[in-house]
Protein backbone atom coordinates (compact mmCIF):
# COMPACT_ATOMS: atom_id res chain seq x y z
CA UNK A 1 0.00 0.00 0.00
CA UNK A 2 1.47 3.59 -1.23
CA UNK A 3 0.61 7.06 0.23
CA UNK A 4 -2.27 9.17 -1.27
CA UNK A 5 -0.35 12.29 -2.60
CA UNK A 6 -2.50 15.75 -1.38
CA UNK A 7 -2.13 18.10 -4.38
CA UNK A 8 -2.97 21.72 -3.04
CA UNK A 9 -6.52 23.05 -3.74
CA UNK A 10 -5.91 26.71 -5.12
CA UNK A 11 -8.28 28.10 -7.46
CA UNK A 12 -9.94 24.44 -8.33
CA UNK A 13 -12.93 23.10 -7.60
CA UNK A 14 -13.83 21.82 -4.21
CA UNK A 15 -12.23 18.61 -3.46
CA UNK A 16 -16.01 17.37 -3.67
CA UNK A 17 -16.28 18.01 -7.57
CA UNK A 18 -12.70 16.19 -8.13
CA UNK A 19 -13.31 13.09 -8.96
CA UNK A 20 -10.20 10.49 -6.59
CA UNK A 21 -6.81 10.35 -8.01
CA UNK A 22 -5.31 6.64 -7.53
CA UNK A 23 -2.75 4.62 -9.41
CA UNK A 24 -4.39 1.70 -11.33
CA UNK A 25 -2.29 -0.74 -12.89
CA UNK A 26 0.22 1.66 -13.57
CA UNK A 27 -1.95 4.42 -14.88
CA UNK A 28 -2.69 7.68 -12.80
CA UNK A 29 -6.27 7.76 -12.90
CA UNK A 30 -8.88 10.71 -11.96
CA UNK A 31 -11.87 8.06 -11.07
CA UNK A 32 -12.22 6.18 -13.36
CA UNK A 33 -10.73 7.31 -15.99
CA UNK A 34 -6.75 7.95 -17.33
CA UNK A 35 -5.09 11.15 -16.55
CA UNK A 36 -1.47 9.62 -16.90
CA UNK A 37 0.07 6.83 -17.69
CA UNK A 38 3.79 5.75 -16.38
CA UNK A 39 7.27 4.26 -17.05
CA UNK A 40 10.16 3.29 -14.72
CA UNK A 41 13.63 2.25 -15.39
CA UNK A 42 16.17 1.44 -12.67
CA UNK A 43 19.13 3.62 -13.28
CA UNK A 44 22.17 2.03 -11.92
CA UNK A 45 22.37 0.88 -8.27
CA UNK A 46 21.06 3.42 -6.44
CA UNK A 47 18.71 5.21 -9.10
CA UNK A 48 15.11 5.11 -10.32
CA UNK A 49 13.65 7.08 -13.22
CA UNK A 50 10.04 7.31 -13.16
CA UNK A 51 8.41 9.37 -16.38
CA UNK A 52 4.58 10.35 -16.56
CA UNK A 53 2.87 11.35 -19.86
CA UNK A 54 0.14 13.73 -18.08
CA UNK A 55 -3.02 14.49 -20.09
CA UNK A 56 -3.72 18.13 -20.08
CA UNK A 57 -5.80 18.67 -22.86
CA UNK A 58 -6.22 16.76 -26.28
CA UNK A 59 -8.40 17.79 -29.22
CA UNK A 60 -11.44 15.76 -28.98
CA UNK A 61 -11.75 15.17 -32.17
CA UNK A 62 -7.75 13.60 -32.74
CA UNK A 63 -9.71 10.99 -30.90
CA UNK A 64 -11.30 9.14 -33.37
CA UNK A 65 -7.92 8.59 -35.41
CA UNK A 66 -6.82 5.95 -32.30
CA UNK A 67 -7.65 2.53 -32.84
CA UNK A 68 -8.47 0.42 -29.34
CA UNK A 69 -5.15 -0.74 -28.25
CA UNK A 70 -4.96 -4.81 -28.43
CA UNK A 71 -3.28 -4.80 -25.06
CA UNK A 72 -5.41 -2.91 -22.64
CA UNK A 73 -5.27 -2.74 -18.65
CA UNK A 74 -7.98 -4.34 -17.18
CA UNK A 75 -9.92 -1.69 -15.98
CA UNK A 76 -10.22 -0.20 -19.16
CA UNK A 77 -12.66 -2.73 -20.01
CA UNK A 78 -12.76 -1.62 -23.72
CA UNK A 79 -14.34 1.76 -22.90
CA UNK A 80 -13.51 3.93 -26.25
CA UNK A 81 -10.85 6.86 -25.62
CA UNK A 82 -13.48 9.52 -24.95
CA UNK A 83 -14.81 7.36 -21.93
CA UNK A 84 -11.68 6.09 -20.77
CA UNK A 85 -9.51 9.40 -20.71
CA UNK A 86 -10.11 12.81 -18.70
CA UNK A 87 -8.26 16.27 -19.47
CA UNK A 88 -6.37 17.16 -16.42
CA UNK A 89 -8.15 20.41 -18.04
CA UNK A 90 -11.27 19.55 -16.83
CA UNK A 91 -10.86 19.95 -12.92
CA UNK A 92 -7.74 22.09 -13.07
CA UNK A 93 -8.46 24.47 -15.76
CA UNK A 94 -8.80 27.51 -13.67
CA UNK A 95 -4.46 26.74 -13.09
CA UNK A 96 -1.45 26.73 -15.69
CA UNK A 97 -0.14 23.46 -16.44
CA UNK A 98 2.99 24.91 -15.30
CA UNK A 99 1.51 26.21 -11.46
CA UNK A 100 -0.01 22.47 -11.46
CA UNK A 101 3.47 20.66 -12.38
CA UNK A 102 4.81 22.54 -9.88
CA UNK A 103 2.31 22.01 -7.10
CA UNK A 104 2.77 17.58 -8.06
CA UNK A 105 6.18 18.25 -7.90
CA UNK A 106 6.06 19.38 -4.06
CA UNK A 107 3.67 17.06 -3.20
CA UNK A 108 6.10 14.47 -4.39
CA UNK A 109 8.89 16.08 -2.62
CA UNK A 110 7.30 16.72 0.84
CA UNK A 111 6.87 12.95 0.50
CA UNK A 112 10.14 11.14 -1.46
CA UNK A 113 13.54 12.43 -1.98
CA UNK A 114 13.49 14.06 -5.27
CA UNK A 115 16.65 15.83 -6.72
CA UNK A 116 15.67 17.83 -9.33
CA UNK A 117 18.29 17.73 -12.47
CA UNK A 118 18.03 19.72 -16.28
CA UNK A 119 17.17 18.26 -19.50
CA UNK A 120 21.41 17.46 -19.94
CA UNK A 121 21.71 15.67 -17.09
CA UNK A 122 18.32 13.70 -17.69
CA UNK A 123 19.73 12.42 -20.81
CA UNK A 124 22.98 11.53 -19.65
CA UNK A 125 21.26 9.44 -16.68
CA UNK A 126 19.20 7.54 -20.02
CA UNK A 127 22.52 7.65 -21.98
CA UNK A 128 24.82 5.94 -19.40
CA UNK A 129 22.61 4.09 -17.48
CA UNK A 130 20.35 2.32 -20.14
CA UNK A 131 22.07 2.52 -22.95
CA UNK A 132 20.74 5.93 -25.12
CA UNK A 133 16.95 6.45 -25.98
CA UNK A 134 17.46 5.11 -29.18
CA UNK A 135 17.87 1.70 -27.28
CA UNK A 136 15.44 1.98 -24.98
CA UNK A 137 12.85 3.01 -27.90
CA UNK A 138 14.09 0.30 -29.84
CA UNK A 139 14.03 -2.79 -27.18
CA UNK A 140 11.43 -1.73 -24.10
CA UNK A 141 9.67 1.31 -25.24
CA UNK A 142 5.79 0.23 -25.85
CA UNK A 143 5.18 3.25 -28.02
CA UNK A 144 5.66 3.18 -31.34
CA UNK A 145 5.63 5.60 -34.73
CA UNK A 146 2.84 4.87 -37.26
CA UNK A 147 3.23 6.27 -40.41
CA UNK A 148 -0.28 7.72 -42.49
Amino acid sequence: SGKTIQLPNHDVQTLDEIPKFALVERDYVLGERKMGGNAQTIAGQNGWLHHTSFLWDYDDDNMEYLSLPSKQPDYRENRSHEDFLVKLSTYYGSLKPTTFFEHVKQACKNEFEIEDVTLKEALAIVDNEVGGMQNWFESKCRTKIVTI
